[in-house]
């Protein structure tokens, strides 16, 4: 079954459908955005490029070791998240029992508090995946109602 034949069982919903251009909706063949995935989808992909023979074994050794380095990344953040639950679960495990005349900590500390006053206040920074803008000013893009 080809991808055409695909698309074409899916229901068009032309009234809550967007339009990126400025052209009435029924001027064209279909709207722009199916079209735009239509060719995406029956897109022919593009020819590997050609290595010389050193070229090859250069591309495939860097690949291979950056495979090595994600593993390794991988395996030393989990490595190092399994120790934390490990002492978490013995931590739990020394706190007195509830039939203990202490066990009132145990059942205290077990609960899990979602008030407003226990999560992090709303203006706190948190880290991201990029590094910060300079002369970027937030409030600038705040609507003042």
């Amino acid at each position: 079954m080809n991808s055409r034949s695909l698309l074409r069982r899916i229901p068009r919903i032309t009234h809550q459908t967007r339009h990126f251009s400025e052209a009435p909706p029924d001027a064209g063949k279909g709207d722009r955005l199916h079209n735009i995935l239509v060719r995406a989808v029956d897109a022919t992909s593009r020819p590997r490029p050609e290595f010389s023979p050193e070229e090859a074994v250069k591309n495939h050794e860097i690949g291979r070791q950056y495979v090595i380095g994600k593993f390794q990344v991988h395996n030393e953040i989990r490595h190092d998240l399994a120790c934390k639950m490990r002492l978490k679960e013995h931590a739990i495990r020394l706190m007195p029992r509830l039939s203990d005349e202490l066990g009132y900590l145990r059942e205290e500390a077990l609960k899990i508090d979602v008030t407003e006053e226990s999560m992090p206040p709303l203006f706190r920074s948190i880290p991201l995946d990029t590094p910060p803008i300079e002369n970027f000013d937030p409030s600038e893009f705040i609507e003042k109602s």
